[in-house]
């Protein structure tokens, strides 16, 4: 441990690692560069926003065996959110780096063999990069500029200071290319919740409050910059709020919401959840806080609703109402090994290739991870086995995989306490509210079965009849009998 006098403004300065090149007093804010035995000032470093994080400069925990504690923090800030990049130092002076984004963690580590390193400029979601002998699927793309930091670094940075990262997965594995000096640097390894690491020294609940004056997960309340109507939020989670009022699109990463773009006006749109209901899954309750209206790109008709769902210990998850169903949808850590255009491989199981298509977002409201927008196009893929649904999103700068199961419209009533929709007969019954695709699939296929049967024991009497129009109008008015219940949409 090297302990230096700050060139500012003399507060007591600590490298704890061998390999740090620059200190932030946390004093004073001064940049301090560390050269052999001397140390000189380089500029003032703005702050970190306070975001809530249970983690703090001390923060220790354990890694794949390996002990290591946090000494140093930047904060980086792109078009769509921000995240921190905490500075991990190992007992054995080893070094890494635990990503921190919108509550989901991310552990690397640096590699010096890695070859055939692609221009930023060539990189594009989905291509793939190989590395250990793994394929890995670029997910991210984007530049990002430093607007803050604190503790130690192993290179100098300062405010502005640009970042151009792209981040590519393989299974559950993570890899990262760095474009932000002249040399590429890459880092591998793994998703890393909190409650893996057994952490120490985290902040408790009234550390946190007195510095971000909320805890992360917990209502906030900003007025919209364009129409002053009240926007709730969790507070570290969502980042980024669309107004139900003016529909201006608002970064509320900061103690004050600031507009992003004025949109004009839209038409109203019903949905069956509104922002703000409240429902019961699995004994955990959750808040709708964010909702978004899309459309097939080539098809006007084909509409549905997503609702995001918030819960302070669980995280996020989406709701999905379309006219075919609800599905429960939750963001995979783990990606398939493979997909294609007839198949994607997860865990070794095969799920069949379904669609194709482009989805387009004409309606959003509420808080999100993320920068949504109407007008933001999504290229969608769906994969399919026994009923579990894997879909890769994929944008321009960025790509993912969800996987959902479809729930009953009396399922979601109960959750939300909603007696008309709990209430409401299963979709595709007769008695009621519209069959779904599914509903229909299942009756079609016993239905051509049936006709399939009809044909093979009626075809000798057909024969030995000589084709006679009599006998084939009998057998053509039965198949019509067997295939009109499998597609009658029974809306009443």
């Amino acid at each position: 441990m090297y302990r230096v006098a700050c060139p500012s403004c003399g507060a007591e300065v600590v490298f704890r690692s061998t390999i740090s090149v620059m200190a932030v007093c946390e004093y004073c804010r001064t940049v301090v560069l560390r050269d052999a035995d001397a140390v000189r000032e380089q500029g003032r470093l703005a702050n970190v926003l306070e975001d809530a994080s249970p983690l703090q400069i001390g923060s220790s925990g354990v890694w794949q065996g390996r002990h290591f504690a946090l000494v140093g923090r930047i904060q980086l800030r792109y078009d769509a959110g921000f995240w921190n990049e905490w500075y991990a130092l190992f007992d054995d002076g080893s070094a890494g780096w635990l990503a921190e984004a919108g509550g989901q963690y991310v552990f690397t580590l640096a590699v010096s063999d890695a070859t055939d390193i692609p221009n930023f400029e060539n990189l594009r979601v989905g291509a793939i990069y190989r590395y250990g002998g793994n394929s890995y699927t670029m997910s991210d793309v984007r530049g990002a500029r430093c607007t803050g930091g604190q503790g130690e670094l192993p290179f100098v940075v300062g405010d502005g200071w640009e970042a151009r990262v792209a981040d590519a997965r393989c299974r559950e594995r993570f890899l990262t290319l760095d474009y932000s000096d002249e040399k590429p640097q890459v880092y591998v390894g793994t998703a890393a919740p909190l409650d893996t690491l057994n952490m120490q020294l985290l902040r408790d609940d009234d550390t946190i409050v007195a510095a971000a004056g909320r805890l992360r997960g917990t209502p906030q309340t900003l007025a919209c910059p364009s129409c002053g109507s009240p926007l709730e939020f969790p507070a570290g989670i969502a980042t980024q709020l669309v107004c139900p009022a003016c529909h201006a699109e608002v970064d509320c990463s900061s103690d004050t919401a600031t507009l992003i773009a004025k949109r004009g006006e839209l038409a109203r749109v019903v949905t069956t959840l509104a922002i703000g209901d409240v429902g019961t899954i699995a004994g955990r309750k959750w808040t709708v806080i964010g909702l978004l209206r899309c459309r097939e790109a080539d098809d006007v008709t084909s509409v549905w609703t997503e609702y995001l769902l918030y819960h302070p210990s669980a995280g996020l998850q989406w709701l999905v109402e379309a006219e075919e169903g609800w599905d429960q949808v939750r963001v995979m850590d783990i990606w398939p090994e493979s997909a294609s255009m007839e198949q994607a491989v997860y865990k070794g199981e095969h799920f069949r290739h379904l669609y194709d298509y482009a989805s387009v977002v004409t309606f959003a409201a509420g808080a999100f991870n993320w920068r949504a927008a109407v007008g933001d196009k999504t290229w969608i893929s769906d994969y399919e086995r026994n009923g579990v649904k894997l879909t890769r999103e994929s944008g321009a700068k960025e790509m993912g995989w969800s996987r959902s199961e479809r729930v009953t419209a009396q399922l979601v009533g109960q959750w939300f306490g909603k007696p008309a929709l709990a209430n409401r007969p299963r979709a595709g019954m007769a008695t009621g509210a519209g069959m779904t695709v599914g509903d229909r699939e299942s009756l079609r296929r016993p239905a051509i079965w049936a006709m399939a049967i009809f044909l093979l024991i009626n075809l000798p009497i057909l024969i030995t009849s000589g084709f006679d129009d009599d006998v084939i109008m009998v057998g053509f008015v039965a198949m019509i009998l067997l295939w009109i219940p499998a597609n009658q949409d029974f809306d009443g």
